[in-house]
């Protein structure tokens, strides 16, 4: 078994994401990685710590770009098959509370989503996913590969001055 893991690698091995460059410019400073898929990447991004601002770590992957910074982990942007309403296959659910500085950001339109705890409408397997803000998304489940349609309108709650967020949990 020695030999063939030297010889393709492990499984472990093939999932790690890749560095691929660390650049400084003007907005900050940035660890690039290359990862398989977006469930790598959350994996990798969780076992990482950033404590000053402006510093970001960052895994791109065909499922989309995912990161971490002083605020927690983020997703860039959404792909375009999370857009597609009429894909999903099952009706996923919000397990647990955003960041706060998350929110914030989607509900300021700087960024497009925000990321928060999700439970699989098919095998209730749960995992940190982008959705968008009081709207409907689809994400797709690390462990049985469903298409989950999330809706977070009803756990949103805007007043003057106030934002706040409830969970089903």
């Amino acid at each position: 078994m020695g030999l063939l893991r030297k010889l393709f690698g492990s499984n472990t091995e093939a999932s790690q994401p890749k560095f691929i460059i660390k650049r400084q410019t003007p907005s900050g400073t940035y660890e690039v990685y290359r990862g398989n898929n977006a469930e790598s990447a959350r994996v990798f991004l969780a076992s990482k710590r950033v404590e000053q601002k402006l510093y970001y770590i960052k895994v791109e992957t065909p499922e989309g770009n995912w990161g971490i910074d002083i605020d927690g982990l983020y997703l860039e942007q959404l792909v375009p098959f999370q857009l597609n309403i009429n894909s999903a296959q099952c009706e996923g659910s919000i397990c647990g509370i955003p960041t706060m500085s998350s929110l914030q950001y989607a509900f300021k339109g700087i960024a497009d989503n925000f990321v928060v705890p999700i439970k699989c409408g098919k095998c209730d397997h749960k995992w940190n996913d982008g959705i968008r803000y009081k709207n409907i998304t689809i994400v797709k489940c690390p462990n049985c590969k469903s298409l989950n349609k999330v809706d977070s309108s009803p756990h949103i709650v805007e007043a003057p001055g106030l934002l706040s967020f409830r969970s089903e949990i």
